[in-house]
Order: C-alpha cells, then structure tokens, then sequence
C-alpha cells in the first residue's frame, strides 16, 4: 500500500467520526430550538406554528381577543457581540388614526429585522430616554406620536433587554433579547447555541401587557396612567 493511500485513510478514519459528531450534535441542536415557545402556545385560542431555515419557532393566531405574531429571530450579524436571540411579538391590530414610529435602542446599522430604518423622518430623543437610541417617524405627525407615547415608552425601554418599538398603521411591536450566544461554540465553531432561550408564558404576557399599554395611550391620550 502507497504512503498516500495510507495517509488517505488515516485522514478518513479521523474525519469520519468528527463528521458524524458535528452532524449528530447539528441536528439536536436543531431539534431543541423547536420548542422554545412551547409554553406560549397555550395561551392561544388557535395558532399556526412553523419554524424558520434554522429551526426558531413562530406562532401566529389569536390570543385573548388579539391576532399576534411571536418569533425568534437569530441575529449572528453582531458586531464584537455574542450572537444574539431576539424574541419580537407583534399585536396585528389597525390603530386607529395612528402615524408610523420606531425606537431602536443601541443601533449598529446591522439590525436586519428592524422596521426603524424604514421610517424617513428623523425625531428629537426625549430626555427620559436611554442614551444611544434612534427615532424615526413615517412623517411629522410621528413627533405628536412621540408625546403621547414618550413616558410609556420610556417606561418599557427602562429594561435593558428591549431593544425595538414600533408602532405602525396596521399594529404594535416589542423585541427583547431572549437569550445571548454561548461562547466557546461561537468562537470555535462558530455556532450560536442559546442556553436558557425558551419563553415562558409569563415573558410573553409581560410584552403583551406593554404593548397594550401603548395602545392606550395611543387611543386615549387624556387617561392617566401610571408607570413603572
């Protein structure tokens, strides 16, 4: 047998099992995200539940009275970050008489699902805001959207997790971070592998309950309302 021969199938006899083990851990990694929004599901009255190339679940249907959108978006686009898990839950409500507005805190220019950049109109940051945000409107009436809005918002963007706002003609949204990517895997396999990704039911009635809040102060401006 041929040195070269016998190199080949020592490079086989290496590889083979290293092939079988990546496709092996892959595929359950692949198997554990399909149900990180298991727990939100029964809070639906009926959904359809499909699943995205890289296997992140999203739910759509109805929930006490709402048609919502929930998903888990993998954003591996960061910038010096871990990857990132965003959970984005829409209400697709029409709100009555309302302008586009979106809040995107901590841009880098690489957020591929955020409606912000869509927005032309450029709006002055509220003092009670974070620092590091971005607000763009659909035109000049988003800056009396902004007054109505400015304390609820503030509000929601005390916690350090939410990362966009938006409020369009045909519904509201929130994204948060779900979860943060492991790092060995994602240094050295480059691999995003979320621990602890899954969202309870509590989670999403707690975005759920921000975003009607929002409503409300889009739709009766003149209710107080107090916020924490």
């Amino acid at each position: 047998m041929s040195s070269l021969s016998t190199a080949l199938i020592s490079f086989i006899a290496i590889v083979g099992p290293l092939t079988w083990l990546a496709l092996r851990d892959h595929k359950a990694l692949r198997a554990s995200r399909a149900g990180l929004l298991d727990d939100c599901a029964r809070l639906f009255n009926g959904y359809a539940l499909t699943h995205s190339g890289d296997s992140f679940p999203k739910l759509s249907g109805r929930c006490d009275r709402r048609n919502v959108d929930i998903r888990l978006i993998s954003d591996t686009m960061t910038i010096r970050r871990l990857p990132q898990l965003w959970l984005q839950v829409t209400v697709l409500e029409k709100v009555q008489g309302s302008t586009g507005l979106a809040v995107l805190v901590r841009p880098s220019g690489y957020e591929f699902y955020s409606l912000t950049p869509q927005f032309p109109y450029i709006l002055e940051t509220p003092p009670e805001f974070p620092p590091e945000v971005i607000i763009r409107g659909e035109n000049a009436r988003a800056e009396k959207l902004l007054e109505k809005l400015a304390k609820p918002m503030a509000a929601i963007l005390g916690d350090p997790r939410v990362k966009e706002i938006a409020v369009t003609r045909e519904g509201l949204r929130i994204i948060r971070q779900a979860g943060e990517g492991r790092r060995g895997e994602y240094l050295l396999l480059r691999q995003a592998v979320f621990d602890e990704a899954a969202v309870s039911a509590d989670q999403f009635q707690s975005v759920l309950a921000e975003i009607d809040t929002l409503r409300t102060a889009i739709e009766n401006p003149q209710r107080e309302h107090t916020y924490a």
